[in-house]
């Protein structure tokens, strides 16, 4: 990967009630010829483009105007929100969907992996309770249909799931296997979505009461109820012959296998965090009870025999996600590391609790992949981080461990600052898993979770940035 990217921000105030905000940004990445062999091989063939072209974007990221009155503020268009407590994988803060196809889930600016949205953004501050409350509503209508939901690397390209570069499971022109369908009932990314939450403090503890009515935030596929799709690829199979698969609601799919889509969901959630004297540390916590959750599921199908577990159908379920956190800073550093000052630690545990859960449904982490969820999956991550020469020099060491499926990941390295304007950060990126999915097993593997799908993918990564 060579990409440059160049932002540019616009604020202005019109007058003591009224400003406007204005963000762009752009993308150029260099057709190397790794991209230009994943091309060849199939990669967003269902554009029937150059890889390159998916990498390379101009858009306008935000643009909002923003009304205060007293203690009322209005933010009408696109914009950002941000709720939860956590940075690392996404428990509430599901106002957004996230765009994994340029950088996964490594990048540690969220805003440039968030999909913004326009929305209405009203709060209303109440200082007698010591809170305010925020109302959104994102009308559907008014925003790209791909805005909703995660989106992961499907077409084959840098970030897709081991073994799948080079493959688009979009299909190609005239062959569509499983394009997404952002219009399918239950899941119609133009039905308007909306949220509310009230934020305060109590005791010197701050917390938040939430409700969003959103997307999944990962696609499942709606599998097709018959086997057309080896038909149309000219194998002896008649036109109409059942695949066993049950399509989302009795609905049918817009491609020959089936279509990704995103089903609506509920989400109630509370966080929590404060000062602990006793552990001279930050603790936080988050929970969120996610009504309807989808997942694909299955083993036995023709459609999981040919493209692998998962494409028996969906099933919707729900879900108890929490996630606790320490921030502490460590003074031995200084003495024993030489920092300059005490380096900050941040400790994550993250739990998935599936209600009504029965091993015999075999609900799998990611279409296309065997290991089947368990009733609790618990994801641990770490940050390091130290501070040399008044801050110019910033080493680091961030990692994670999937506890219940195996695998993580570990990543070091360092940034520097150079006077006001230069930044350069480089950094190594290595993964480990339990299990992977290969070409001859993908029918039959039942232990490549979240891990496995990026095995044989350990990058070094270089940033350079100026700052005008």
């Amino acid at each position: 990967m060579a990409r440059t990217t160049l932002h540019l921000n616009l604020d202005a105030t019109v007058s003591e009630n009224i400003s406007f905000v204005g963000k762009v940004r752009g993308v150029k990445e260099v057709n190397l010829g790794y991209l230009k062999d994943l091309s060849n091989l199939g990669a967003n063939s269902a554009d029937g483009g150059n890889l390159v072209d998916q990498y390379n974007k101009s858009e306008l990221r935000e643009a909002f105007v923003d009304f205060k009155r007293d203690l009322f503020q209005l933010r009408l268009g696109k914009q950002q929100v941000a709720w939860g407590e956590t940075d690392f994988f996404q428990s509430m803060d599901m106002v957004h969907g996230y765009d994994f196809t340029w950088r996964s889930f490594l990048e540690p600016a969220n805003e440039e992996l968030r999909k913004p949205l326009v929305m209405a953004n009203l709060t209303l501050q109440v200082p007698e309770a010591d809170g305010k409350m925020q109302l959104l509503l994102r009308p559907g209508k008014w925003n790209r249909h791909d805005s909703v939901g995660n989106t992961f690397d499907v077409i084959g390209g840098r970030w897709a799931n081991q073994p799948n570069k080079g493959v688009d499971f979009r299909g190609a022109p005239g062959l569509p296997i499983a394009p997404y369908n952002y219009r399918q009932s239950g899941a119609d990314a133009e039905d308007d979505t909306w949220g509310i939450r009230w934020s305060g403090s109590l005791k010197e503890i701050n917390y938040s009461l939430s409700y969003l009515k959103t997307f999944n935030s990962n696609p499942v596929i709606s599998p097709a109820a018959n086997l057309n799709f080896l038909t149309a690829v000219g194998a002896p199979v008649p036109l109409g012959t059942p695949s066993g698969s049950v399509p989302f609601n009795g609905t049918t799919p817009i491609g020959l296998a089936g279509e990704i889509i995103y089903p609506k969901i509920d989400l109630f959630g509370v966080t929590a965090s404060g000062y602990s004297a006793t552990a001279d540390a930050v603790f936080s916590a988050e929970v969120s009870y996610i009504r309807d959750y989808a997942y694909n599921y299955g083993y036995a199908s023709g459609l999981s025999g040919v493209f692998g577990p998962g494409f028996d159908g969906i099933k919707q379920k729900n879900l108890v996600k929490s996630m606790v956190r320490m921030d502490k800073n460590l003074a031995f550093t200084q003495s024993v590391l030489g920092t300059e000052k005490p380096a900050f630690f941040s400790v994550q545990l993250f739990n998935t609790w599936i209600k009504d859960y029965q091993a015999s449904e075999n609900l799998v982490q990611l279409v296309g992949f065997g290991q089947a969820s368990k009733q609790h999956s618990s994801l641990l991550t770490m940050i390091l981080g130290l501070s040399y020469a008044n801050g110019t020099v910033v080493p680091e060491l961030v990692a994670g461990h999937d506890v219940t499926y195996g695998g993580g990941f570990i990543v070091p390295s360092v940034s520097f600052q150079y006077g006001k304007n230069w930044r350069f950060k480089i950094e190594y990126d290595h993964f480990y898993n339990n299990g992977q999915r290969t070409a001859s097993n993908a029918a039959t593997e039942r232990d490549t979770a979240l891990f496995g799908y990026f095995a044989h993918n350990d990058q070094l990564f270089a940033k350079l940035t100026y700052q005008f």
